[in-house]
């Protein structure tokens, strides 16, 4: 099953990217389309286009909520900035009290309006799978701004997002096999004690 939706995934990318799909121009979109769940991935913004003929000057990308972790990759000849946002309630996270997490990652540099952009994160997905994680972003060309944040709502399946107007960049979140590490957080734990570094690290 999951191989077939990622051919499907496959063949509406090279749709979208050529720009010949049922809007006037292709979308950005998450390269891959999927997201494992509890994973940390590395994910790849495309940015196929600017906004018409104009050079896309900036990306200002919305990092979702169900996303706890996440890390740009510095672009070469782009400056790259992370907005936090205060969280209503503190989270404890082993010994350490969080109180703030990112909210949006902006690149700002110039790129061709011919020319395609990636933009490469680390993020760690959560959430069902099935589910659709959408990264909502702007896209600024100088004075003018295509916003690609139309979603879907919960519980829809992710082809519809295809659907929207301008459909924010998203991922499906599915299932991974086992554990990223090989192995449960618990099992690392227990580990750790049976070497004696239990006590010195969370």
């Amino acid at each position: 099953m999951r191989s077939t939706w990622k051919t499907a995934l496959g063949l509406a990318v090279a749709v979208l990217l050529a720009g010949v799909s049922t809007s006037s121009k292709a979308h950005i979109v998450i390269e891959g389309f999927e997201g494992r769940a509890n994973y940390n991935e590395f994910l790849n913004l495309m940015v196929p286009h600017g906004c018409g003929p104009l050079a896309t000057t900036e990306i200002r990308m919305k990092i979702p909520a169900s996303v706890p972790l996440f890390a740009p990759e510095e672009k070469d000849g782009w400056e790259t900035e992370l907005v936090m946002r205060k969280l209503d309630e503190p989270i404890k996270r082993g010994r350490q009290t969080i109180t703030e997490v990112y909210d949006e990652v902006i690149w700002r540099g110039n790129l061709p309006a011919t020319h395609l952009g990636v933009f490469k994160f680390l993020a760690r997905i959560t959430g069902p799978a099935g589910s659709v994680v959408p990264f909502k972003t702007i896209q600024t060309c100088g004075e003018k701004q295509d916003r690609w944040v139309d979603v879907v709502e919960g519980g829809e399946p992710g082809w519809k997002m295809w659907a929207l107007e301008a459909p924010a960049p998203f991922v499906v979140v599915v299932e991974g096999d086992g554990p990223q590490l090989g192995a449960s957080m618990q099992e690392i734990g227990a580990e750790r004690q049976r070497l004696g570094q239990g006590s010195g690290r969370e």
